[in-house]
């Protein structure tokens, strides 16, 4: 089933539950890559400073519920059946038609709601003019972010990066302040003032050289441009009055922040996939799923690279562009094993992978000489053979390409 960007389904059915949305005040972020770790340090740095805060990202690692949460603790199992339930029996009652991740945007709302939580930090879930999440009330909203723009669901979204620029620089707001990574290209910096000029909205635009006074506490050098659009927010936090958000609180915050699946090692348990020892496997997680964020995994594996070369797991979601996806990150010393994520994805039935045989089409496509390139479908079946030959040639294992297939391997 395709994605159908609407506002006018998640309209009609806020109504009927009575605007949840008109509580809390927003924090609202959109972009290509790097959304949910700004979401995740805003976050970490408001529960430092004692404001409590729900927090919504998009795709869930393991399940629907960990997609919302409230000082980075995901909503008990009970808070989230019943609103779950009252939304779907509203949406079925009156036969609005929502789509599951209009559905899951509401039930954050609610959440939020019956948890008075005061503010509330909404990731962007495709685009952002038309995105499920874009119906917050300007004069609820009290900052907007926009992270690197890159090219990514081009079907959607446009074929430029001033084409997918308009769409994320969507969710600006009238006099609402908006913060957007300087290092975007300068198509789409221009977008963004063409926007903010109509909106009237001030637009502060990130140096992470000048802004990234902090070191970021998640792996890989682009964090520092995330990081700087995250403190950049803060700072418009702080010009509205939130005056716990000392340098102390914003420090800690920064420290203690975690975002998973995003260039995280993992010492995964191989009893789960039947080995018979004790000894874990190290293995770095990341769900790099376009080009932009592959050339930055392969910024981050070249600083860890050795002789032995990497062994790479990788799935990819179908109706990506798969073009020059690999050769950022594979070189010929490396062993490849494509593999396919679970489909069925609970929440989000449009997803599906791509086949393994279309994949290591790629790689020939690429013209990737690597060592060794392996098909197998089965994902517990692809890890175990990563890990024997982990075992045999002491290479790092890699699992990268999706979320989905990151979450599969969390799931195991």
């Amino acid at each position: 089933m395709p994605l159908d960007l609407q506002l006018h389904r998640i309209q009609k059915l806020l109504k009927l539950l009575k605007n949840p949305h008109h509580g809390p005040h927003f924090i609202h972020v959109a972009g290509t890559n790097g959304k949910g770790s700004v979401c995740s340090y805003i976050s970490h740095i408001l529960t430092e400073a004692g404001i409590k805060n729900g927090r919504f990202n998009s795709p869930h690692l393991v399940t629907p519920r960990d997609s919302i949460q409230i000082n980075n603790i995901p909503v008990s199992i009970s808070l989230y059946e019943k609103c779950k339930a009252y939304i779907n029996e509203t949406n079925e009652k009156h036969k609005v038609g929502c789509t599951e991740f209009e559905l899951l945007t509401c039930v954050a709302f609610q959440v939020f709601a019956e948890t008075e939580t005061p503010i509330a930090i909404m990731e962007v879930g495709v685009g952002g003019r038309m995105d499920a999440t874009n119906v917050l009330p300007a004069e609820r909203t009290l900052v907007v972010g926009i992270t690197k723009v890159a090219l990514d669901h081009q079907n959607l979204l446009g074929k430029t990066l001033a084409e997918i620029g308009y769409q994320k620089v969507g969710i600006f707001k009238e006099k609402v302040p908006a913060v957007i990574d300087g290092t975007n290209d300068e198509s789409v910096l221009q977008v963004a003032r063409n926007e903010a000029r109509e909106l009237q909205c001030s637009l502060i635009v990130t140096d992470p050289l000048r802004d990234c006074y902090i070191k970021p506490a998640l792996l890989g050098d682009y964090q520092y441009d995330n990081l700087a659009v995250a403190l950049k927010m803060i700072d418009v936090l702080k010009s509205k009055g939130y005056n716990t958000l000392t340098e102390e609180s914003i420090e800690n915050g920064v420290k203690a922040t975690v975002w998973p699946g995003r260039l995280q090692m993992y010492n995964f348990d191989v009893q789960k996939i039947g080995l018979d020892d004790t000894q874990s496997v190290p293995i770095l997680l990341d769900g790099a799923h376009n080009s932009q964020a592959a050339v930055e995994l392969g910024k981050y594996l070249s600083s860890i690279r050795n002789k032995n070369g990497f062994i790479f797991v990788i799935a990819i979601t179908k109706g990506k562009e798969l073009s020059e996806l690999f050769k950022p990150i594979i070189i010929g010393s490396d062993i490849v094993i494509f593999t396919q994520f679970n489909d069925g994805i609970e929440g989000m039935p449009w997803i599906e992978p791509t086949s393994v045989d279309i994949l290591k089409e790629q790689v020939s496509a690429e013209e990737i000489d690597c060592k060794e390139v392996l098909t197998i479908p089965r994902v517990e079946d692809a890890i175990m053979e990563a890990i024997l030959e982990s075992r045999k040639s002491g290479r790092q294992i890699v699992v990268c390409g999706s979320l989905y297939l990151v979450a599969d391997i969390l799931r195991l």
